[in-house]
């Protein structure tokens, strides 16, 4: 194995896991040592007990969600500068790409992001995941880190960073493609949101490997995102019990064919 190749990859992930620790970590110990409660809350959050807690009382969805963007802008800029993995230039150069291949690649991200929406519907997030999501659903920041901030640093990080710096270093395109995917699910840390996450990066990897750039998979990701936060606002709740096919008023076979 050439470890050169794979070497963005593994450092790219390690540095957004660090980030993701550390940054949180800090946030936390400040709103600890504001609240004793926070503190508290917190306990028995990371032990799984939290049936009667208001947590999201106690941790403010504005904060949280300025926390979950600065570790994405961070772990970005670490890959720009110090790694040299991102070029903005390069994968924001929209002058190379055909527009039939544009074309292709918006119209099958939209099938395929449906799709598999449609495959993975009956595998549900834990309730603290699906809890917070809804209250960023219903907060701007929230909507910001969900639908806007969190896309576009997830494509420039597992696109840009993990596969075209593989890609530049020849390594196959199947290989850079499949292991960004891989990176891009893992860190999800829960298995809903990774089986989710797995078959979407292998498309959005596809679709920055036949255009050479980042801006059509940050799009697709971008409104794959916001229709997911949609239905967390006006749906709530409701949204865990709620087919695509009910959604519909059809038949769940007929929209996977």
């Amino acid at each position: 194995m050439n470890w050169r190749k794979i070497t963005p990859a593994l450092l790219s992930l390690l540095v957004f896991l660090l980030a993701q620790a550390l940054i949180p970590a800090v946030a936390f110990g400040i709103g600890t040592f504001v609240s004793p409660d926070f503190g508290t809350a917190l306990q028995k959050f990371l032990s799984g007990e939290t049936a009667d807690l208001p947590l999201l009382e106690l941790m403010p969805v504005p904060m949280f969600s300025l926390t979950i963007m600065a570790t994405n802008i961070i772990a970005i800029l670490i890959c720009f500068r110090p790694l040299r993995y991102i070029r903005p230039i390069k994968a924001s150069d929209f002058g190379t790409m055909r527009w039939q291949t544009g074309l292709l690649a918006i119209a099958g991200g939209i099938l395929g992001g449906f799709s598999l929406s449609i495959m993975t519907e009956n595998i549900a997030l834990p309730d603290s995941m699906m809890q917070m999501s809804m209250a960023m659903s219903k907060s701007i920041w929230g909507l910001l880190a969900l639908a806007i901030v969190g896309p576009i640093t997830e494509e420039l990080l597992f696109r840009e960073a993990i596969e075209g710096e593989m890609l530049r270093r020849k390594a196959h395109p199947w290989t850079a493609i499949t292991i960004s995917a891989l990176a891009f699910s893992i860190v999800h840390l829960n298995l809903a949101q990774g089986l989710y996450a797995l078959p979407h990066g292998i498309m959005f990897g596809i679709i920055r490997y036949k255009t050479g750039n980042i801006i059509l998979p940050s799009l697709l990701h971008i409104l794959n995102n916001s229709i997911v936060a949609l239905q967390l606002c006006t749906l709530g709740e409701e949204m865990a019990d709620l087919s695509y096919a009910e959604m519909f008023g059809g038949n769940t076979a007929a929209y996977a064919i």
